[in-house]
């Protein structure tokens, strides 16, 4: 189930605007989680790989790029390390939950997660992301610990994919090309997330850049006056409070 309870939070992919937006929402985990989808994507940029072989490579390496394809290993660097048991058992404190015990993501944990795996020098190689499990599961040992282990698995997959795709999605030009990328990258979270998580994570996010481009086409259609392009905005930056007051 799925209740939208905006909060703030950060664009990951720029649409060659620099905005604040809000991001969030709440998602409440019950059950088995859902099965990745496989949506039809345009053929650029490139595809990511599926989310089965997300899980079945990751272990693998923490490292992907023209040297591992080649069958180099990997430069020996020094592991970003990990928060601590006592940081980690103080940020599963804060987590809201309702009460049935649903974990409630919001823009909160949006932050969290993307401090784990998005904001890091480098990604969580296996060996680290076992540790990182073995300290939510002792700072949260019940069906609570599983839903919060349930929603950070599906994200360090997401972001692994995301990481390596993550420039195909940022240096866009054309109002066609954002659209495009926007669509993939809206397909990929909830390929690898959920459609109930993603929503939750993402979908006021991704309602905003849809405005943002809408917005864009209308100020550069050279057939519009300017009081025709302020008549075709004014719907769109209307909030829903807005729209349901009238």
């Amino acid at each position: 189930m799925f209740d939208n309870k905006t909060g703030a939070g950060r664009w990951i992919a720029s649409m060659a605007v620099a905005l604040t937006v809000v991001a969030g929402g709440v998602y409440w985990l019950g059950g088995e989680a859902p099965a990745p989808h496989v949506a039809q994507r345009p053929p650029a940029p490139a595809e990511p790989a599926s989310p089965a072989a997300a899980r079945t490579t990751v272990a693998d390496s923490a490292f992907t790029g023209p040297e591992r394809a080649a069958g180099a290993p990997p430069a020996a660097t020094e592991p970003e390390p990990l928060p601590e048991q006592a940081a980690i058992s103080d940020a599963l404190s804060g987590l809201q939950w309702d009460r049935h015990g649903r974990l409630q993501v919001d823009a909160r944990v949006r932050e969290d997660l993307d401090a784990l795996f998005i904001e890091r020098g480098s990604r969580l190689n296996a060996r680290q992301f076992e540790t990182l499990q073995r300290r939510i599961a002792a700072g949260l040992p019940d069906d609570r610990g599983r839903q919060v282990l349930d929603v950070v698995e599906r994200y360090y997959h997401y972001s692994n994919v995301y990481r390596d795709l993550g420039d195909t999605f940022r240096y866009l030009g054309t109002e066609d090309e954002m659209a495009r990328g926007l669509r993939q990258l809206h397909n990929l979270r909830r390929d690898y997330l959920g459609a109930d998580l993603a929503e939750a994570l993402f979908g006021e996010e991704e309602r905003m850049m849809r405005v943002t481009l809408e917005n864009m086409r209308i100020q550069s259609n050279p057939a519009l006056t300017e009081a025709q392009k302020r008549e075709r905005q004014r719907p769109l930056s209307e909030t829903p409070a807005t729209a349901e007051q009238r």
